[in-house]
């Protein structure tokens, strides 16, 4: 039981570590756009596929590069509204912020690219 437990806290660390979000807690039921949780950049997001729920908004803040929020892993603070999950034995949370607004954000390469601005 012990080992199982070590097992998930281990999973999670790595996991957040990658910048990667999952489930109700950190996605947030109603409360986050799929490319705010970083969809397109995990390849979790068809831009070919048509009539899934959502597809229209989707596509627009895409084309348009209009994706004003973002997931985020960030090191453990205060909880505030934006605030997901929190994971006091790894020291770390997820927040929903904005993108001008990250701070102290963990960003891992492939996240920082996404957001790095376009030339």
């Amino acid at each position: 039981r012990r080992a199982a437990r070590e097992r998930r806290r281990t999973a999670r660390a790595h996991r957040l570590g990658l910048g990667v979000t999952e489930g109700i807690a950190e996605l947030g039921q109603d409360k986050t756009l799929w490319l705010e949780c970083n969809a397109a950049e995990l390849n979790g997001v068809s831009f070919t596929k048509g009539c899934y729920i959502g597809q229209e908004n989707t596509a627009r803040m895409h084309y348009r590069s209009k994706v004003n929020r973002r997931l985020v892993v960030a090191p453990l603070g205060e909880a505030g509204e934006r605030t997901r999950a929190r994971y006091p034995e790894l020291g770390l949370m997820v927040e929903h912020r904005r993108v001008e607004d990250l701070g102290d954000a963990l960003l891992p390469g492939w996240h920082a690219a996404a957001l790095a601005p376009d030339d």
